[in-house]
């Protein structure tokens, strides 16, 4: 799963088959690409999981690159 990419879309892993903007999704397409706002109702309904928001990568102190 990846985090929030460049054109605001998160992935999220798809738990139970639901219909959007009249076209299915089932578990078996993994994941689905949504704007933070369209997932509330699909979250509440446990038709999707939470995304999963990986940190950024940080440098050590002292550490030369």
């Amino acid at each position: 799963m990846a985090t929030l990419n460049q054109t605001g879309l998160q992935d999220h892993p798809i738990l139970q088959p639901f219909r959007l903007n009249g076209r299915w999704y089932s578990p078996a397409d993994n994941t689905i690409a949504l704007h933070p706002t369209q997932t509330t109702f699909l979250l509440m309904n446990g038709k999707i999981g939470k995304s999963a928001q990986l940190p950024a990568p940080q440098k050590a102190k002292g550490q030369q690159q």
